[in-house]
């Protein structure tokens, strides 16, 4: 093998290196900064997707997107420019997973059951409940009665208070916090609409709800997720679709 050849291996090598590591924080990166990085001219970054098989970098994009891989995990290492891509990669994949994945007939089940409900519960316990309270301060914007439980007493009052008419929204990203759980049973039992808002649609919440809204997202550092991205992007679709149902009526 030449030395040229050699080099333009070796350049090449540092591009793979940097695509393994980066995973779909690639998606984030342009052509120049993916040069700049690897230190490689930009024609080594083309030369490099095209004997991996694509036209260039933009289908080598098009194809790891499609992938659905999971984020890249962040390392003890990494710098914090490429924590930044990484977290920002993460998030645009929760949010791009939750559009993809709530379905028209689920969305507008669940408006209507807000829409009619003379009184609206929202159960959520842990990290959920900042989601809780968002929900409700926008919902209120609306002249919708919201009231956020997430103790276990607190629950227990609620679904004691409910029938025909009402309905429960329940946000877990695990589906499977079991005060939040038993609170939607109940809910159900006594003639209230349930919603489920969870990351996981194969959970025993989303199993128990006559609703179920996902919003999904890959967990980092521990038990930090990005479904609370998707959590937020989901309250604010229901407060828009409320408020311009209104205004159309």
């Amino acid at each position: 093998m030449s030395n040229r050849r050699s080099a333009d291996r070796a350049a090449e090598d540092r591009v793979e290196a940097l695509f393994l590591e980066a995973g779909r924080g690639i998606l984030t990166w342009d052509l120049k900064t993916i040069a700049d990085k690897c230190g490689v001219s930009r024609a080594t970054v083309v030369r490099y997707c095209v004997h991996a098989g694509y036209t260039g970098l933009k289908d080598y994009k098009i194809a790891l997107a499609a992938r659905g891989d999971a984020p890249a995990p962040l390392r003890e290492e990494d710098s914090l420019p490429l924590i930044r891509d990484k977290i920002f990669s993460g998030c645009m994949d929760a949010l791009s997973m939750t559009r993809d994945r709530i379905g028209e007939s689920a969305l507008l089940e669940a408006v209507k059951a807000i829409e009619r409900s003379g009184n609206l519960d929202v159960y959520a316990a842990g990290g959920s409940l900042p989601i809780a309270n968002y929900l409700r301060h926008q919902f209120i914007k609306l002249g919708i009665r919201v009231s956020v439980y997430s103790d276990r007493a607190s629950l227990q009052l609620s679904r004691h208070g409910l029938s025909d008419g009402d309905t429960v929204m329940a946000i877990s990203s695990s589906g499977a916090t079991q005060d939040v759980l038993d609170a939607l049973i109940s809910a159900g039992r006594a003639g209230a609409a349930t919603i489920a808002l969870t990351g996981n649609p194969a959970s025993p919440l989303a199993g128990a709800a006559d609703v179920v809204l996902p919003a999904l997202g890959e967990t980092f550092l521990e038990n930090s997720t990005y479904s609370r991205l998707s959590q937020l992007a989901v309250a604010d679709l229901l407060y828009a679709a409320l408020r311009l149902r209104r205004t159309n009526t």
